[in-house]
């Protein structure tokens, strides 16, 4: 069995790429780019829901020299052959992956979390029940984020 450890990583000035410019993608992007905008997005196409919001958008298919330079991957297309080619070239890179929705091939996964200026709280399932999590979280946020004081207070 996987086990995933809880981490904060330190995502200023890392570059993070995102082979993949979908819905898959999209979902993901929403929640990093509360923490960094120093997105690049690897896809023949991006929807439009990703365009002109600031990331670098390289509109081509994917290859193993995309990967150079950068911090973090999210393998995030509907493809589940490029996905895996994704991980393999990070492995032999030493770059962590995420390949979005298959936690066996992720190095790391993404917690459900609830943000309040600079405080956090994440909610996982080690990758196991993301609905389940998701609920946790969102019971979490109805009831006490109103209450909770910001980080200043």
């Amino acid at each position: 069995m996987k086990v995933f450890l809880p981490l904060n990583i330190r995502v200023d000035n890392k570059k993070i790429l995102f082979v993949g410019g979908g819905k898959i993608a999209l979902h993901k992007i929403q929640t990093i780019e509360r923490y960094t905008r120093n997105i690049t997005i690897v896809s023949p196409e991006i929807i439009d829901e990703l365009r002109g919001k600031g990331f670098a958008e390289v509109l081509k298919r994917y290859e193993p020299s995309d990967l150079d330079g950068f911090f973090l991957v999210y393998a995030s297309t509907n493809d589940n052959e490029v996905n895996r080619r994704v991980k393999e070239d990070c492995e032999a890179r030493g770059i962590m992956v995420n390949v979005v929705d298959n936690r066996e091939l992720s190095d790391f996964i993404s917690p459900a979390i609830i943000k309040k200026g600079a405080m956090t709280v994440a909610v996982s399932s080690n990758g196991q029940n993301v609905k389940k999590s998701v609920e946790w979280r969102n019971r979490l946020r109805d009831t006490v984020l109103n209450e909770w004081p910001d980080v200043n207070e």
